[in-house]
């Protein structure tokens, strides 16, 4: 029996850049968590933060998606002390010009 471990592949519905992981502290009865957060980039629709949970020992993705309307996604990062954070640097069009822009959400 081999023991190499198979790759985990992960698609987007649109085309995706942002990538950063975190890993979380214990909760009280859980083990730790693997994370990962994608920001989706797509002029023509509304785009997505992807929050990924991986399993390391059983290999199983779980994701959650949230729309992030404000515009495409160039990083995102995560809240070291509240994983309830994250944080997206994101370009628009206003007035015919392209702009940078950051919220915490």
């Amino acid at each position: 029996m081999s023991d190499k471990v198979a790759p985990v592949i992960y698609g987007l519905e649109y085309q995706g850049r942002a990538l950063t992981s975190r890993a979380l502290a214990a909760r009280a009865g859980e083990t730790e968590s693997i994370q990962f957060l994608c920001g989706t980039q797509s002029l023509r629709h509304d785009n997505q933060v992807h929050v990924i949970n991986y399993d390391d020992e059983t290999g199983v993705l779980d994701k959650t998606v949230y729309m992030h309307p404000a515009g495409e996604i160039w990083q995102i990062s995560a809240c070291a002390s509240d994983r309830d954070l994250l944080c997206t640097c994101y370009g628009r069009v206003v007035d015919g010009k392209g702009t940078m822009e950051s919220v915490v959400w």
